[in-house]
């Protein structure tokens, strides 16, 4: 009986744990910053690659948590890249900078 019940709390556990912790914050400023891109205006897009930048820094610990050095550490170049091109008024590199972001966080998220 005591089996039982531990496995049903194990199953508990693991089955609540399927919950993106701070992913969608990330994802949704990401689609923010692509739509911008259909008519850039490209100060209100340096405002949000840099607001991305501060979303970053008050979550890392969580990105520390589920993905490895690696994975966040290239995060935070790619977002600076990101402020880089947007400060450029590249619209393609800015787009192809995004799309590294974005792949970046799917990579840490996807457990």
């Amino acid at each position: 009986m005591k089996k039982v019940i531990v496995l049903l709390c194990l199953l508990l556990i693991l089955s609540a744990c399927t919950n993106q912790v701070g992913g969608k914050e990330f994802f949704n400023h990401i689609n923010e910053l692509e739509k911008g891109l259909d008519q850039p205006n490209w100060e209100e897009l340096s405002i949000q690659a840099n607001e991305l930048k501060k979303i970053y820094k008050k979550d890392k610990w969580k990105l520390q948590l589920i993905g490895d050095e690696g994975e966040y550490e290239d995060l935070y170049e790619s977002i600076n890249n990101l402020i880089a091109t947007v400060k450029e008024k590249d619209t393609l590199s800015t787009r192809m900078e995004i799309a590294t972001t974005k792949s970046l966080l799917e990579d840490i998220y996807s457990l």
